[in-house]
């Protein structure tokens, strides 16, 4: 298994991000599935915690036509791109990899 030089600590930061997006997602999507007028500051939330991805979506969501336009696809892609800037995050901060010593 490769060891990186900021391997732990962008773990950490990586999961932590995964899990503040998939707990925002999970409400979200209850929220929008179980109450009649739903007031999304859970969505909101989620696209502020998705930048630079979230907003880009959130905006071009007015182009798909109104027969497509269902909230909790808009979720589900929100939570998705999140996820995306999870693995993104955790590439870019873990570093090189460090070369495993040798067995004496």
């Amino acid at each position: 298994m490769r060891r990186y030089r900021n391997g732990r600590v962008a773990t950490v930061l990586a999961g932590a991000y995964a899990s503040l997006v998939m707990l925002l997602g999970v409400a979200s999507v209850v929220i929008l599935l179980t109450v009649q007028d739903p007031i999304l500051l859970s969505g909101v939330a989620l696209m502020l915690i998705t930048v630079p991805l979230g907003p880009l979506i959130w905006w071009g969501w007015d182009i798909i036509p109104p027969q497509m336009a269902d909230p909790v696809l808009l979720i589900v892609i929100l939570t998705g791109a999140g996820l995306l800037q999870s693995y993104l995050i955790w590439r870019i901060l873990r570093g090189p990899s460090v070369p495993e010593r040798e067995a004496a």
